[in-house]
């Protein structure tokens, strides 16, 4: 919710002077007499000041980073060539890591590729010594069940 509103609809239903609730409809308070037109005057003057202590506070923000902004451009313009300078100084590290990295990419390569090559072989024999057992396996599950529906059968 807004705000505005909450302290808007809150002013509207108590009094300013005494903080009572206002009855629906009622124009003066029952505890302290103040009028609601009172009050209503008194939120508008409230609005009214919140409005230009607002405005200016942007306006007075707005000078501000006007004041600042060619000192924040002169530093920028001051600190660039150092900037530069770290980067061609930081450069040969990064040639030399990028360097590393490709040497260790291609010293692992061939390692690389004779585990998959025995991975594969380990697959290959692993399935040749296992293909008969699970054949049999299933031969005889199919005699099980032949017999288990013959005897199912007879009467």
């Amino acid at each position: 919710m807004n705000d505005d509103l909450v302290v808007f609809s809150v002013m509207e239903t108590n009094c300013v002077k005494c903080g009572s609730e206002f009855p629906a409809g009622q124009t003066y308070c029952a505890v302290c007499g103040s009028r609601r037109g009172e009050m209503d005057r008194l939120v508008s003057q409230a609005r009214t000041a919140a409005g230009k202590a607002i405005g200016a506070s942007v306006a007075a923000l707005d000078r501000a980073s006007n004041e600042v902004q060619p000192a924040i451009e002169r530093i920028a313009n001051a600190l660039r060539p150092a900037a530069d300078e770290i980067g061609k100084a930081l450069q040969p590290f990064a040639d030399t890591t990028a360097r590393a990295a490709n040497e260790i990419a291609n010293a692992i390569q061939p390692v690389a590729e004779e585990t998959v090559e025995a991975a594969r072989l380990v697959r290959d024999k692993t399935v040749a010594v296992v293909r008969p057992a699970v054949t049999k396996a299933v031969e005889r599950t199919g005699h099980a069940i032949q017999r288990i529906r013959e005897r199912v059968r007879r009467p």
